[in-house]
Protein backbone atom coordinates (compact mmCIF):
# COMPACT_ATOMS: atom_id res chain seq x y z
CA UNK A 1 0.00 0.00 0.00
CA UNK A 2 1.32 3.40 -0.99
CA UNK A 3 2.03 5.90 1.78
CA UNK A 4 0.36 9.27 2.17
CA UNK A 5 3.76 10.87 1.58
CA UNK A 6 4.00 9.12 -1.79
CA UNK A 7 0.49 10.30 -2.71
CA UNK A 8 1.47 13.87 -1.86
CA UNK A 9 4.73 13.57 -3.81
CA UNK A 10 2.91 12.41 -6.95
CA UNK A 11 0.36 15.21 -6.63
CA UNK A 12 3.17 17.77 -6.38
CA UNK A 13 4.89 16.27 -9.42
CA UNK A 14 1.75 16.62 -11.53
CA UNK A 15 1.15 20.17 -10.34
CA UNK A 16 4.77 21.11 -11.11
CA UNK A 17 4.54 19.54 -14.58
CA UNK A 18 1.37 21.51 -15.29
CA UNK A 19 2.80 24.78 -13.98
CA UNK A 20 6.18 24.42 -15.71
CA UNK A 21 4.72 22.81 -18.85
CA UNK A 22 7.33 20.08 -18.69
CA UNK A 23 6.01 16.53 -18.98
CA UNK A 24 6.98 13.99 -16.34
CA UNK A 25 7.74 10.29 -16.46
CA UNK A 26 4.73 7.92 -16.41
CA UNK A 27 3.45 7.23 -12.93
CA UNK A 28 3.88 3.53 -13.72
CA UNK A 29 7.63 4.22 -13.80
CA UNK A 30 7.72 6.51 -10.77
CA UNK A 31 5.42 4.34 -8.66
CA UNK A 32 4.88 1.00 -10.45
CA UNK A 33 2.66 -0.53 -7.76
CA UNK A 34 0.15 2.33 -7.66
CA UNK A 35 -3.43 1.04 -7.86
CA UNK A 36 -6.31 2.78 -9.62
CA UNK A 37 -7.87 3.56 -6.23
CA UNK A 38 -4.62 5.17 -5.13
CA UNK A 39 -4.48 7.10 -8.40
CA UNK A 40 -7.84 8.65 -7.50
CA UNK A 41 -6.30 9.64 -4.15
CA UNK A 42 -3.56 11.44 -6.08
CA UNK A 43 -6.24 13.21 -8.12
CA UNK A 44 -8.06 14.30 -4.97
CA UNK A 45 -4.79 15.59 -3.51
CA UNK A 46 -4.33 17.70 -6.65
CA UNK A 47 -7.90 18.97 -6.38
CA UNK A 48 -7.43 19.87 -2.71
CA UNK A 49 -4.31 21.87 -3.51
CA UNK A 50 -6.00 23.73 -6.35
CA UNK A 51 -9.01 24.57 -4.20
CA UNK A 52 -6.64 25.64 -1.45
CA UNK A 53 -5.11 28.22 -3.78
CA UNK A 54 -8.50 29.69 -4.67
CA UNK A 55 -9.57 27.68 -7.70
CA UNK A 56 -13.26 26.77 -7.82
CA UNK A 57 -14.66 23.43 -8.94
CA UNK A 58 -16.97 23.93 -11.93
CA UNK A 59 -17.95 20.30 -12.33
CA UNK A 60 -16.65 16.93 -13.48
CA UNK A 61 -15.67 15.17 -16.66
CA UNK A 62 -16.07 11.56 -17.65
CA UNK A 63 -13.38 10.08 -19.86
CA UNK A 64 -12.70 6.91 -21.81
CA UNK A 65 -16.35 6.44 -22.71
CA UNK A 66 -15.81 4.97 -26.16
CA UNK A 67 -13.69 2.15 -27.51
CA UNK A 68 -11.38 4.34 -29.61
CA UNK A 69 -10.33 6.42 -26.61
CA UNK A 70 -9.99 3.32 -24.43
CA UNK A 71 -7.70 1.70 -26.98
CA UNK A 72 -5.63 4.86 -27.39
CA UNK A 73 -5.19 5.26 -23.65
CA UNK A 74 -5.03 1.57 -22.75
CA UNK A 75 -8.06 1.96 -20.47
CA UNK A 76 -10.72 -0.69 -19.96
CA UNK A 77 -13.44 1.37 -18.24
CA UNK A 78 -14.52 5.01 -17.85
CA UNK A 79 -12.68 7.40 -15.55
CA UNK A 80 -13.52 10.81 -14.15
CA UNK A 81 -11.77 14.05 -13.34
CA UNK A 82 -12.57 17.51 -12.02
CA UNK A 83 -13.20 20.72 -13.97
CA UNK A 84 -12.23 24.13 -12.61
CA UNK A 85 -13.76 27.49 -13.42
CA UNK A 86 -10.38 28.80 -14.55
CA UNK A 87 -10.24 26.11 -17.25
CA UNK A 88 -13.36 27.35 -19.01
CA UNK A 89 -12.92 29.51 -22.10
CA UNK A 90 -15.52 31.14 -24.33
CA UNK A 91 -16.55 29.71 -27.66
CA UNK A 92 -14.68 31.55 -30.38
CA UNK A 93 -11.80 32.22 -28.00
CA UNK A 94 -8.12 31.46 -28.25
CA UNK A 95 -5.82 29.15 -26.31
CA UNK A 96 -2.11 29.82 -26.09
CA UNK A 97 -0.01 26.71 -26.56
CA UNK A 98 2.57 28.25 -24.22
CA UNK A 99 0.13 27.37 -21.41
CA UNK A 100 -0.03 23.67 -22.32
CA UNK A 101 2.29 20.76 -23.11
CA UNK A 102 0.82 18.67 -25.95
CA UNK A 103 -2.96 19.26 -26.11
CA UNK A 104 -5.59 17.26 -27.92
CA UNK A 105 -9.24 18.13 -28.56
CA UNK A 106 -12.46 16.15 -28.61
CA UNK A 107 -16.19 16.86 -28.94
CA UNK A 108 -18.51 16.26 -26.01
CA UNK A 109 -22.04 16.72 -24.73
CA UNK A 110 -22.26 18.83 -21.57
CA UNK A 111 -24.89 18.67 -18.84
CA UNK A 112 -25.64 21.41 -16.31
CA UNK A 113 -27.41 19.99 -13.27
CA UNK A 114 -30.57 21.59 -11.90
CA UNK A 115 -30.47 19.55 -8.70
CA UNK A 116 -28.05 17.42 -6.69
CA UNK A 117 -27.41 13.89 -7.91
CA UNK A 118 -25.97 11.18 -5.69
CA UNK A 119 -25.39 7.44 -6.09
CA UNK A 120 -25.38 4.57 -5.68
CA UNK A 121 -28.19 3.08 -7.71
CA UNK A 122 -28.78 6.01 -10.08
CA UNK A 123 -30.30 4.99 -13.41
CA UNK A 124 -29.84 6.79 -16.72
CA UNK A 125 -33.41 8.09 -16.53
CA UNK A 126 -32.89 9.38 -12.99
CA UNK A 127 -29.63 11.03 -14.00
CA UNK A 128 -31.26 12.79 -16.94
CA UNK A 129 -34.07 14.01 -14.67
CA UNK A 130 -31.46 15.91 -12.64
CA UNK A 131 -30.26 17.81 -15.74
CA UNK A 132 -31.35 21.37 -16.33
CA UNK A 133 -29.76 22.02 -19.71
CA UNK A 134 -27.69 20.28 -22.38
CA UNK A 135 -25.05 22.01 -24.49
CA UNK A 136 -22.39 21.27 -27.08
CA UNK A 137 -18.84 21.18 -25.76
CA UNK A 138 -15.23 20.89 -26.78
CA UNK A 139 -12.74 19.58 -24.27
CA UNK A 140 -9.01 20.24 -24.51
CA UNK A 141 -7.02 17.48 -22.86
CA UNK A 142 -3.35 17.77 -21.97
CA UNK A 143 -1.51 14.86 -20.42
CA UNK A 144 1.22 15.88 -18.02
CA UNK A 145 2.95 12.58 -18.86
CA UNK A 146 5.82 12.48 -21.35
CA UNK A 147 4.75 11.56 -24.88
CA UNK A 148 1.20 10.76 -23.82
CA UNK A 149 2.60 7.45 -22.54
CA UNK A 150 -0.46 6.82 -20.42
CA UNK A 151 -2.58 4.05 -19.03
CA UNK A 152 -5.49 4.14 -16.64
CA UNK A 153 -3.41 5.07 -13.59
CA UNK A 154 -1.73 7.99 -15.37
CA UNK A 155 -5.03 9.38 -16.65
CA UNK A 156 -6.80 9.05 -13.29
CA UNK A 157 -3.95 10.50 -11.23
CA UNK A 158 -3.56 13.35 -13.74
CA UNK A 159 -7.13 14.54 -13.05
CA UNK A 160 -8.45 12.90 -16.20
CA UNK A 161 -5.93 14.92 -18.27
CA UNK A 162 -8.33 17.88 -18.06
CA UNK A 163 -6.92 21.19 -19.28
CA UNK A 164 -9.55 23.50 -20.84
CA UNK A 165 -13.18 23.26 -21.92
CA UNK A 166 -15.73 25.39 -23.72
CA UNK A 167 -19.49 25.17 -23.96
CA UNK A 168 -21.75 26.21 -26.78
CA UNK A 169 -23.94 29.26 -26.29
CA UNK A 170 -27.11 27.31 -27.03
CA UNK A 171 -28.57 25.49 -24.02
CA UNK A 172 -31.55 23.20 -24.46
CA UNK A 173 -33.77 21.15 -22.21
CA UNK A 174 -33.09 17.41 -22.21
CA UNK A 175 -36.84 16.75 -22.40
CA UNK A 176 -37.67 15.11 -25.70
CA UNK A 177 -34.04 15.18 -26.82
CA UNK A 178 -32.62 11.83 -27.92
CA UNK A 179 -29.01 12.29 -26.90
CA UNK A 180 -27.97 9.13 -28.69
CA UNK A 181 -28.93 10.70 -32.01
CA UNK A 182 -27.19 14.05 -31.53
CA UNK A 183 -24.66 14.21 -34.35
CA UNK A 184 -21.44 16.20 -34.51
CA UNK A 185 -18.94 17.09 -37.22
CA UNK A 186 -15.55 18.37 -36.08
CA UNK A 187 -13.37 20.32 -38.51
CA UNK A 188 -9.77 21.39 -38.14
CA UNK A 189 -8.71 24.26 -40.39
CA UNK A 190 -11.80 23.80 -42.52
CA UNK A 191 -11.31 20.08 -43.16
CA UNK A 192 -13.37 17.36 -41.53
CA UNK A 193 -11.44 15.67 -38.73
CA UNK A 194 -14.18 13.49 -37.24
CA UNK A 195 -17.90 12.88 -37.12
CA UNK A 196 -19.94 10.88 -34.65
CA UNK A 197 -23.09 10.82 -32.53
CA UNK A 198 -24.05 10.76 -28.87
CA UNK A 199 -24.34 6.98 -29.00
CA UNK A 200 -20.53 6.87 -28.97
CA UNK A 201 -20.71 7.85 -25.28
CA UNK A 202 -21.46 4.52 -23.56
CA UNK A 203 -24.36 4.04 -25.96
CA UNK A 204 -26.19 6.98 -24.35
CA UNK A 205 -24.70 10.07 -22.66
CA UNK A 206 -27.24 9.72 -19.84
CA UNK A 207 -25.58 6.42 -18.92
CA UNK A 208 -22.31 8.27 -18.56
CA UNK A 209 -23.89 10.74 -16.12
CA UNK A 210 -25.41 7.88 -14.14
CA UNK A 211 -22.05 6.08 -14.08
CA UNK A 212 -20.39 9.21 -12.71
CA UNK A 213 -22.98 9.70 -9.96
CA UNK A 214 -22.66 6.08 -8.92
CA UNK A 215 -18.85 6.08 -9.06
CA UNK A 216 -18.57 9.19 -6.94
CA UNK A 217 -21.23 7.76 -4.64
CA UNK A 218 -18.89 4.91 -3.78
CA UNK A 219 -16.93 7.45 -1.74
CA UNK A 220 -20.02 9.10 -0.21
CA UNK A 221 -19.79 12.02 -2.62
CA UNK A 222 -22.22 13.51 -5.06
CA UNK A 223 -22.79 15.96 -7.88
CA UNK A 224 -24.24 19.36 -7.02
CA UNK A 225 -26.82 21.60 -8.64
CA UNK A 226 -25.16 24.06 -11.00
CA UNK A 227 -22.22 21.81 -11.78
CA UNK A 228 -21.22 21.07 -15.37
CA UNK A 229 -20.59 17.49 -16.41
CA UNK A 230 -18.81 16.62 -19.64
CA UNK A 231 -20.27 13.24 -20.51
CA UNK A 232 -17.34 11.89 -22.51
CA UNK A 233 -15.87 12.09 -25.96
CA UNK A 234 -17.95 11.56 -29.05
CA UNK A 235 -14.87 11.75 -31.27
CA UNK A 236 -11.26 10.53 -31.18
CA UNK A 237 -8.80 13.01 -29.68
CA UNK A 238 -7.13 15.21 -32.29
CA UNK A 239 -3.73 16.86 -31.68
CA UNK A 240 -3.49 20.59 -32.34
CA UNK A 241 -0.71 23.02 -33.24
CA UNK A 242 -0.25 26.76 -33.38
CA UNK A 243 -2.63 28.42 -35.83
CA UNK A 244 -5.15 25.56 -35.80
CA UNK A 245 -8.85 26.42 -35.77
CA UNK A 246 -11.15 23.71 -34.41
CA UNK A 247 -14.87 24.00 -35.15
CA UNK A 248 -17.62 21.64 -34.08
CA UNK A 249 -21.21 21.60 -35.36
CA UNK A 250 -23.76 19.69 -33.28
CA UNK A 251 -27.17 18.80 -34.63
CA UNK A 252 -29.74 20.60 -32.48
CA UNK A 253 -27.11 22.11 -30.16
CA UNK A 254 -25.39 24.63 -32.40
CA UNK A 255 -21.72 25.22 -33.13
CA UNK A 256 -18.61 26.33 -31.28
CA UNK A 257 -14.97 26.93 -32.08
CA UNK A 258 -11.54 27.51 -30.58
CA UNK A 259 -8.27 28.71 -32.10
CA UNK A 260 -4.78 27.79 -30.93
CA UNK A 261 -1.85 30.19 -31.09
Amino acid sequence: MITEEAIDDLAERYLAAEADRIAMEPVSVICPHLTVEEAYRVQMAIVARKVGTGERIAGRKVGATNEAIQRAMKICEPIYGHLFSGQRISSGGEVSLTELIHPRVECEIAFTLRRDLEGPGVTAAEALDAVGTVAAAIEINDSRTRGWDVGMREVVADNGVAARFLLGRKEVSPNGLDLREVRVVMEKNGEEAARSSGAAILGDPARSLAWLANKIGEGDGGLRAGEVVLAGSMTPMAPVAGGDLVEASFEGLGSLSVRFR
